[in-house]
């Protein structure tokens, strides 16, 4: 029975990463698709990259530091709760952790604005 919840747990998680990736994809196509209709229409060019990091001032500088040791933080934290071999993402491995860690490693990540 554990054995057929976590195949399709797995099923469900490959479904979704599937589904995500689609829409990356749409979301990448249509994106292009805006700056060639705009560029053909009026000829200005739209950046659809972020700006430089060169570009930032002080105060984007330290919000980036403060981001960078959140996210240090979280990697500290999570490394004394999963060894390097895992093969299983970070939201798979969640579950299984005590609810203070999950919510000291989410807090972190949140900060870092990675999640």
């Amino acid at each position: 029975m554990s054995g057929e919840l976590d195949a399709e747990r797995e099923r469900i998680a490959q479904a979704g990463r599937e589904a995500l990736a689609d829409i990356r994809r749409a979301s990448a196509e249509a994106s292009a698709a805006v700056v060639r209709v705009i560029e053909q229409e009026t000829g200005v060019t739209l950046a659809v990259t972020k700006p430089s990091v060169m570009d930032a001032h002080f105060p984007e500088l330290a919000r980036m530091e403060r981001q960078a040791a959140a996210y240090v933080e979280a990697m500290r934290i999570v490394r004394q709760w999963v060894l390097p071999s895992e093969t299983r993402a970070l939201g798979e491995l969640m579950p299984e952790l005590p609810e203070d860690v999950r919510e000291q490693i989410a807090d972190n990540l949140v900060r870092a604005g990675i999640s």
